[in-house]
């Protein structure tokens, strides 16, 4: 007992003063929690900048704002639209100046395998007080990785000395030399393949790029022309909803006028009403999104915040796509860029596993050098080498340690397998939604011939129903559903339109056959 008693009095004290470490370290820690919340928060509700209250008369929400007076209108058709988001999108910009920068990489690799030269001048004075002792030193050189994986690299140097006031004739002394030496790989990193892959790697990336900003630029003018058509759109409704608004408001100015005579229910004009309200309520609305969404296109557009954004109205024209399905497969498997790029990229794996596995080679190295020295005191119009001398050597590293060699070359070989699996699922995508574009079109094809028939149809149903009502054979509720169903096929079709037209650009995008200028329109 007292053995297990001794035991047990230290693991008490222990855990007593776990305890009081941790409540230490919660005071500490809500302390520092409350001076930094004071310190960052404290008075913020004096010191926060609050908005003027509006004006009377100001409109609703004060919107009419000094601001207001000095925006400019910027009447914007599609051509326009693409125009300026080439010039100002910001996340257009931002793709440019990477390709710009891709493009920069490059010319620094490719400078790497371009002839180096290098240069120093170098002025010793060596003396107690005035120099006495003066030492004048320069030396280039020329460097370069040849096209078969070896380097060569040629250099000179010379020197002149001028020791003052030390009594000697031989106070000055010059001395040069020459050198040049050549390293070429004969088993591991031999040959333009291994060498060069670098300069390789950067020239496809470039390629990669191009493509890529290309296939962006495809993406981006059909994003405009979709964004640009849903305003269409939006407009449209407006123009919609106010026509509606209008047959509303004369339907109930005429059940009024019949409730007058007797001729109908009051009911029907509380409805005539009700609807007319509704219909008001929806343009208002109406109106509000389409202010907000102009101000979004204007905001992806670049422009200024002191411009208007004001939309062309104009349905896109139909332009029916009657290609043949299976020969436009096989056109987006032969054009598609980015199809073009993975294939590619499929044969960068297979050369990256070649080179990997040459790097499992063992080191054998042909070296080769020649200094070519003046001498010591040799003047400046009188100067002579002296001596020549060659050699010539091999050099072999026995191969001992090749864990990360191994494993770089195994890792290849698994990123060749993976890319060609991505590939297959790349293009077999591709294919089904060619396909499936070509179902799309074909059924908002259809969608737009009902949509047409539904507000012929509409349309007379809409007079059958005043008629009747007129007569008093039916409630006005009849009108207003006849004309909301007016109204929604009117709706339905500028949307089925802009629907068809952004489905046939995405088409022509997939079969690699739309070409953007330099103000974003594509040329089919």
């Amino acid at each position: 007992m007292l053995c297990m008693g001794s035991l047990l009095c230290p693991l008490v004290g222990w855990g007593c003063a776990a305890k009081s470490y941790t409540r230490r370290a919660d005071r500490s820690a809500t302390r520092i929690l409350d001076e930094r919340t004071e310190h960052t928060l404290g008075g913020r509700e004096e010191t926060v900048v609050r908005p003027k209250v509006a004006e009377a008369g100001s409109g609703p929400g004060g919107l009419e704002s000094e601001t207001k007076e000095a925006e400019r209108i910027e009447p914007v058709s599609l051509a326009r639209a693409l125009s300026l988001g080439v010039q100002s999108n910001r996340d257009y910009l931002t793709r440019k100046e990477n390709l710009y920068l891709t493009a920069l990489r490059l010319a620094e690799t490719r400078h790497a395998f371009s002839p180096l030269l290098s240069s120093t001048l170098g002025f010793i004075f060596d003396g107690d007080g005035l120099p006495e002792d003066k030492t004048t030193t320069f030396s280039a050189g020329v460097n370069m990785i040849l096209p078969w994986g070896g380097s060569v690299a040629l250099g000179g140097s010379s020197t002149y000395s001028d020791l003052e006031n030390d009594g000697s004739p031989d106070s000055q002394s010059f001395s040069s030399g020459v050198s040049l030496s050549l390293v070429q790989p004969l088993l591991r990193g031999a040959g333009a393949e291994a060498s060069h892959e670098a300069l390789t790697s950067a020239e496809r990336s470039m390629i990669y790029s191009v493509r890529d900003f290309e296939l962006f630029r495809e993406d981006f003018s059909i994003d405009v022309a979709r964004r640009y058509y849903d305003l269409v759109q939006q407009a449209q409704s407006i123009e919609n909803e106010r026509r509606n608004l209008a047959e509303l408001t004369f339907a109930e100015k005429q059940a009024q006028a019949l409730f007058d005579v007797g001729r109908t229910r009051e009911l029907d004009v509380l409805r005539a009403r009700r609807n007319r309200l509704n219909a008001d309520n929806r343009l208002i609305e109406a109106l509000e999104n389409y202010e907000a969404a102009t101000d979004r296109f204007r905001i992806f557009l670049g422009l200024p915040t002191n411009v208007q954004v004001e939309i062309l109205k104009g349905a896109p024209e139909f332009i029916l796509v009657n290609y043949d399905v299976d020969s436009a497969v096989e056109v987006a498997l032969i054009n598609r860029l980015d199809l073009i790029t993975r294939r590619e990229q499929l044969e960068d794996s297979e050369r990256a596993v070649r080179i990997a596995k040459n790097g499992l080679l063992p080191d054998l190295d042909f070296n080769a050098n020649v200094n070519l020295p003046a001498g010591p005191n040799a003047s400046f119009s009188n100067q002579k080498f002296d001596s020549e001398s060659l050699s010539v050597g091999l050099s072999l590293e026995v191969p001992v340690d090749r864990v990360n060699e191994a494993s770089n070359y195994r890792r290849a070989e698994i990123a060749l397998v993976q890319a060609k699996r991505s590939y297959d699922e790349f293009r077999d995508n591709l294919i089904v939604t060619v396909e499936s574009a070509f179902r799309e079109l074909e059924r908002r094809k259809l969608s737009l011939d009902i949509q047409r028939q539904l507000i012929v149809d509409e349309q007379k149903n809409v007079r059958v129903a005043q008629l009747r009502f007129e007569r008093g054979e039916i409630p006005n509720r009849d009108v207003v559903e006849a004309q909301q169903s007016l109204l929604d096929a009117r709706n339905s079709l500028i949307r089925e339109q802009v629907n068809y037209e952004i489905a046939r650009l995405s088409l022509l995008r997939d079969l690699g056959i739309v070409f953007i200028d330099e103000q974003g329109m594509w040329v089919e």
